[in-house]
């Protein structure tokens, strides 16, 4: 279905069509089964998938058929009465955009903001029932919330079959492209080496088996990817691993020859997707006393066939494990990045040449052309996420995309332009942001950049030790604009794949919980962005990305502990929109260190790619302030 804001009004399916269609399941037989023959007093919907995926296939994106709203981050509240949907701070002015007027829109971590369960609390009475789609809550959040509810008689309720799909009448499918197989130089391990130290870790946290329901877990386990979500390299499938067999429920449609050979030589039972709650079932009942390794994402349906007394709920060791990349892996990202790098320059040197000749183009187009000079790159697979394109207040939006009617914008060199992209390649996933303004920029536009800029720096060239969370290194990007009273809202940093999830756990760096979360310690070997930014709504938007690898490095008392962070993108960063007297020595010779390093390597591609004219004005990008 085209974009919601290219549909016109007579065509769209009213919201209020849709609520009441939602609230007429409220006293359905199959939420009476599990009430006492009760209406349910709220449904609860969270925007994810089984396996917590962030991003999401059309087929489960049930809030935005809903709602209308295409944030990766929303829970919706539905009552006999009311609609909420709670996001965070990357979204509020596109929630507040997209939403009818029968919507409330709810903050999430702010300090006045309430939860979901404070909100039924308030609102409902003893007694009352919660109804929520056990395969979209993760067991741990479900007993959560439960013990929550309980406390104050308000009854939480796993209700079979989700209270949206039977209204959806046009729900797109999920179609049945096949995996594909990583080669040895692509992986750099092989599954049974995998299998063997996943055992091992499972013997000392006295487990008998573990089950993998996250699909980027599963598929850099297996040494697959996928094409089930866009922009997302995975495969639906669970995993189950114990001391004697490793089974894969997965759609066998979407495995070929080769995949099918690759499985059944890794020793890896393939059983029918569909079948994977029946089994596990049957597996747990015929063999007793399991202890079972879960991840905390594990949705509640699988959680609730073992019970709490049976399970270890951790972050599930591929998780860890996938985030320090081994030789290959990092060789891979290297190499993807300057190839993705010289994509990125070939784009914005014909963009600044157009919009200083006078030549305007839309978001959408200008989205279009970097897509394809990227998909010329050697290795190219996909984007790793949808191409955002943002020119003026829009890039005050952290994570507009443009579409309809918006996205036909017209750029041009007199106001702030914002690209945030990145691709997956073979060999690496990529995620970089630059901000660019040609023909007069205000002044304050240049101070707001220099603050995002001298953040980014100030965390790029720290050292930090070994082993700690993310949360900590937070400060240091946030420090300049903090001086100012200014800030924002998202993360600062976010872990990488390798052919993977863009983002990927367990690593970040920000101020949220999720940057602090078991297994999240930065460690050698890892890839993660900093990507601070500054967003004035209705006027202008900043964010500087780059992704970097955490490398060993020397300190003056000689401890062998220590980490920095080695840069992995490779695109200038334009000084003419900077305020060079509020920067330090060190960060000036950090960005020169930075330029000249953008134009050895860079620069070396662009001139393999016989882009001579691109190598010219990379050099005057690159030049010393």
């Amino acid at each position: 279905m085209p974009p919601a804001s290219s549909v016109p009004m007579e065509k769209r399916p009213r919201m209020v069509d849709k609520l009441a269609s939602v609230r007429g399941f409220f006293n359905a037989e199959n939420v009476r089964k599990v009430t006492n023959n009760s209406a349910l007093a709220a449904y609860f919907l969270p925007s994810t998938d089984a396996h917590n995926s962030e991003y999401l296939a059309e087929y489960d994106f049930r809030v935005k058929f809903l709602s209308n709203f295409s944030g990766s981050n929303a829970q919706v509240v539905i009552t006999p009465k009311k609609a909420l949907l709670w996001t965070d701070g990357r979204y509020y002015v596109q929630a507040n955009r997209q939403l009818s007027k029968e919507w409330e829109m709810k903050t999430m971590n702010e300090p006045d903001s309430i939860t979901v369960t404070e909100f039924l609390i308030s609102e409902l009475r003893r007694g009352d029932f919660v109804g929520f789609d056990p395969t979209l809550l993760s067991f741990d959040s479900a007993e959560t919330m439960r013990k929550k509810l309980k406390g104050v008689g308000i009854h939480l309720v796993a209700v079979d079959g989700n209270l949206v799909d039977p209204i959806w009448a046009n729900r797109p499918s999920l179609g049945h492209k096949k995996v594909t197989v990583l080669t040895k130089q692509e992986h750099g391990k092989e599954t049974s080496v995998k299998i063997k130290e996943l055992r091992e870790k499972l013997v000392k946290k006295k487990c008998t088996a573990a089950i993998y329901t996250v699909l980027d877990d599963i598929v850099w386990l297996l040494n697959i990817r996928g094409f089930d979500i866009t922009y997302n390299p995975l495969v639906y499938s669970y995993l189950l691993v114990t001391a004697e067999k490793v089974v894969l429920f997965i759609d066998e449609s979407k495995l070929d020859e080769t995949s099918t050979k690759h499985l059944i030589d890794s020793k890896v039972d393939i059983q029918p997707y569909e079948s994977t709650f029946e089994y596990l079932k049957n597996w747990n009942s015929t063999t007793p006393d399991q202890r079972i390794h879960l991840s905390p994402a594990t949705n509640y349906a699988i959680g609730s066939i073992f019970g709490v007394d049976n399970i270890v709920t951790d972050t599930s060791f591929a998780q860890i494990a996938k985030a320090q990349k081994n030789d290959i892996e990092m060789e891979g990202m290297r190499q993807s990045h300057i190839r993705d790098s010289a994509a990125l320059v070939e784009f914005l040197v014909w963009f600044e040449n157009e919009m200083l000749a006078g030549n305007e183009y839309s978001e959408i187009e200008l989205a279009k052309r970097l897509d394809t000079i990227r998909s010329r790159q050697e290795k190219y697979v996909d984007l790793s996420f949808s191409t955002i394109s943002a020119f003026g207040d829009h890039a005050a939006l952290p994570h507009y995309h443009p579409e309809g009617e918006d996205g036909q914008r017209k750029a041009n060199s007199k106001n702030v332009y914002l690209v945030d992209s990145g691709a997956h390649y073979r060999d690496g996933t990529t995620d970089v942001t630059r901000t660019v303004w040609y023909t007069n920029p205000s002044s304050e536009f240049i101070k707001s950049n220099s603050l995002v800029l001298k953040g980014h720096i100030s965390l790029a060239q720290t050292v930090f030790p070994s082993g700690i969370m993310g949360g900590r290194l937070d400060t240091l990007s946030r420090h300049a604009l903090w001086q100012q009273g200014l800030d924002f809202s998202h993360g600062t940093g976010h872990g990488v794949g390798h052919f993977l999830n863009v983002h990927e756990g367990p690593i970040g760096i920000g101020i949220s919980t999720a940057a602090a979360r078991p297994g999240g310690e930065l460690k050698v070997g890892q890839v993660i962005t900093i990507e601070p930014g500054y967003y004035l709504p209705g006027s202008y938007g900043i964010r500087i990305e780059n992704c970097y690898e955490t490398v060993k490095t020397s300190v003056p008392s000689g401890a062998d502990n220590f980490l920095g962070f080695k840069t992995l993108t490779l695109v200038p960063i334009q000084t003419s929109i900077i305020d060079k007297s509020i920067f330090t020595e060190s960060e000036i010779n950090w960005l020169n260190e930075y330029h000249s390093e953008v134009l050895e390597k860079t620069g070396k591609q662009l001139l393999k790619n016989g882009k001579t004219r691109e190598y010219e004005w990379l050099k005057t990008a690159c030049k010393h302030i």
